[in-house]
């Protein structure tokens, strides 16, 4: 889980339609700061995202590309 700050954008590098359709690779999102979606987003790997198209999930970090705005 991301603590504090603020919202980060970010693009996933690995296709995760089995968890919702529109998450395929280079899908784009933000970080959701102090949140998490499911008991996943309890361990320190994964974070918050809600991407462009609605869909809320915690991902690995090592699945998202952090981009500069």
């Amino acid at each position: 889980m991301q603590i504090e700050g603020i919202p980060k954008r970010v693009r996933l590098k690995v296709n995760l339609e089995r968890y919702g359709k529109g998450l395929a690779e280079n899908a784009l999102g933000w970080t959701i700061p102090n949140t998490k979606i499911s008991i996943w987003g309890s361990f320190d790997r994964f974070v918050a995202v809600k991407f462009d198209n609605g869909i809320r999930i915690d991902v690995l970090y090592k699945s998202l590309e952090f981009l500069t705005c």
